[in-house]
């Protein structure tokens, strides 16, 4: 028995996957996450967690990178997020992570979106296929310029195919205080609850959207109305939830979860932030900012799953400095998406720039 280094554990951890061995723990985490969900499934987010961190180290900083990656692998739908369902066991939670059936979105037709879990082998693709794929960013991508077929290629090796719009799952476009009203409609009939819910936290209106976490807070005596809230669960991350308060305490509460649609409850809380943000005029923002060719999209908050999804569908995410996070695409995509974010999110450029 011998004590060995992080890197070498990782490289350990990297062959078991099925991948070419490497110290880099960020390489690593993705594919053991989906051959966690495939052996755990259904399980909680935190059990997943917890499976891949823990052979790691288990420590705070491992769990702070586990936990995004897993967060990527749901938003584009590597894992699928939903409801616990009739033949589960007891104990299951009632929101659960199940893995998806290998699939692919076509970009273009060479070059393709490969989603899914291919039970324990690290692809569902033969190895000269699977050498090509990049998994730099939050999706999987595969790039073969030679193959205008790319697609027949992928449904002959089993892999199914999901059409743009079912990928992406766009809501339908209405007018923030349609979509507002719908939710006070649903507050209006919802269960009661006590006064004091412990560890609610809601997202004030005080600050700017561009300090996100600095939003969040709990409930003082001077609030009254609609918020977006979060309160913990004694089994895995907050709870998401829509609430009534009058002067500080809750009177209603809706829990949000996944939905028929796939909508999670993030996604549900996000969005209705945005049309109350909106609402109350100081819609949320986001900066624009072209580069030569392209143009880069800088958010500062949070972005439901259907508007990531469609910017990975023209562009690419990578950190940036001063924001959450930013997509690049070509700049003749630059107007269209715009338009999208405006009016599923209501959202609006903050500025426009060439930088050289």
């Amino acid at each position: 028995m011998r004590a060995i280094e992080p890197a070498e554990l990782v490289a350990l951890i990297s062959v078991a996957l099925g991948l070419p061995p490497s110290g880099a723990i960020h390489g690593v985490l993705k594919p053991a996450l989906r051959r966690g969900s495939y052996l755990l499934a259904p399980c909680s987010s935190a059990d997943l967690i917890r499976f891949v961190s823990d052979p790691l180290g288990g420590n705070q900083s491992i769990r702070d990178a586990v936990e995004p990656a897993l967060e990527d692998l749901i938003t584009y739908g590597d894992i699928l997020e939903m409801r616990k369902i009739d033949g589960d066991e007891w104990d299951v939670p009632a929101v659960t992570l199940r893995p998806a059936s290998p699939a692919f979105v076509l970009r273009s037709p060479h070059e393709a979106i490969i989603l899914g879990v291919a039970g324990d082998f690290p692809s569902a693709l033969p190895d000269d296929l699977a050498r090509l794929v990049s998994d730099d960013g939050p999706v999987r991508t595969l790039n073969r310029p030679d193959d205008e077929e790319l697609g027949a290629h992928l449904r002959s090796l089993g892999l199914s195919e999901l059409k743009e719009a079912a990928w992406l799952r766009l809501p339908t476009a209405v007018s923030t205080k349609d979509y507002v009203d719908s939710w006070r409609a649903r507050l209006t009939v919802a269960r009661s609850c006590a006064p004091l819910v412990d560890g609610l936290e809601i997202l004030g209106p005080e600050k700017s959207s561009r300090f996100y976490r600095g939003r969040w807070r709990s409930p003082l005596a001077t609030d009254s109305g609609m918020f977006v809230a979060r309160r913990p669960q004694a089994y895995g991350f907050k709870l998401w939830s829509v609430v009534d308060i009058e002067r500080g305490e809750a009177r209603r509460l809706i829990d949000l979860s996944p939905s028929d649609s796939f909508e999670r409850g993030c996604d549900l809380a996000w969005r209705l932030q945005a049309a109350i943000d909106a609402k109350r005029g100081s819609p949320q923002q986001f900066d624009v900012l072209d580069e030569g060719a392209l143009t880069h999209f800088d958010f500062h908050g949070p972005l439901p799953s259907f508007a990531e999804r469609r910017l990975a569908l023209v562009g690419s995410k990578s950190p940036a400095e001063n924001c959450l996070f930013r997509y690049s695409m070509p700049k003749a995509m630059r107007k269209a998406e715009i338009a999208l974010l405006q009016s599923i999110l209501w959202m609006q450029p903050n500025r426009e720039g060439e930088r050289r």
